[in-house]
């Protein structure tokens, strides 16, 4: 469960991600979770960073993002990621697994008490990326849906999403969903940050049943709301930082 609380991907560090791929990018993120163990921050993150100068010898087409998270449960473990893959990539990485688990061990092996590894599919239809590519910080809502109510939630979801397109509403967020590495019915939401100040709430943008009361009118906007309300069994949120002094970005 301490896994779902966080994961996810993250659109701005994914666009940048894909410019630099060759092929048509896919949909998949591998993201794992690591915990440093108390009293080796610095050897862990010396580690990384000599990890990320690793894959630029290598030439490594495929960029390697970390997240160091800043709040909840997770506070102190840091996000390791790599996005716009396809399910076959990972039989072919640009760098062997065996070379490249080689190379964890010697630099950040010893340094990490806890590791966890999931996989991620976007959810472009529900996403409404920004394209600002200064967000500094990223926030993440996971929600857990109710099992035998995915059908209420997905269409809730599709019908918000619809909504916020008909009304050109300036809200921003990226969709993901977890595949393998948990509990099914787990979804994350994902909102970039400039700076603490963006955290507070924008009067620019609509409430979401007044977007979906102008769009469809109240008998829907209330419909969704409440398919929105059965189907959510709990939600959880937490604050992000992308850490590209630790990151491995490829050349475009």
């Amino acid at each position: 469960m301490k896994l779902l609380k966080l994961t996810a991907a993250l659109s701005v560090l994914m666009l940048l991600a894909l410019s630099a791929a060759a092929q048509e990018p896919g949909n998949i993120a591998a993201i794992e979770l690591q915990t440093p163990k108390n009293g080796m921050l610095k050897q862990y993150e010396d580690g990384r960073k000599q990890k990320a100068d690793w894959h630029k010898q290598q030439k490594d087409t495929q960029g390697l993002f970390v997240f160091q998270i800043l709040t909840g449960e997770h506070t102190g473990t840091y996000m390791v990621a790599r996005f716009g893959q396809h399910w076959a990539d990972l039989d072919k990485p640009s760098v062997p697994d065996a070379d490249d688990l080689v190379q964890y061990q010697k630099l950040i092996g010893s340094s990490v008490e806890g590791l966890v590894t999931s996989y991620w599919e976007d959810m472009p239809a529900w996403s409404n990326p920004s394209t600002d590519m200064n967000g500094k910080y990223t926030e993440v809502i996971t929600l857990h849906v109710r099992y035998g109510h995915g059908d209420d939630f997905r269409s809730a979801i599709e019908r918000a999403a619809e909504a916020r397109k008909k009304m050109n509403s300036p809200s921003h967020a990226s969709w993901h969903r977890l595949v393998n590495g948990g509990p099914g019915g787990t979804y994350v939401i994902t909102f970039e940050r400039a700076n603490f100040a963006a955290m507070a709430d924008d009067p620019a943008i609509k409430p979401l049943r007044d977007d979906l009361r102008a769009a469809f009118g109240e008998q829907e906007a209330t419909s969704v709301i409440e398919r929105l309300n059965s189907s959510i069994e709990s939600t959880y949120s937490e604050l992000m930082q992308f850490r590209p002094d630790l990151s491995y970005i490829p050349a475009k």
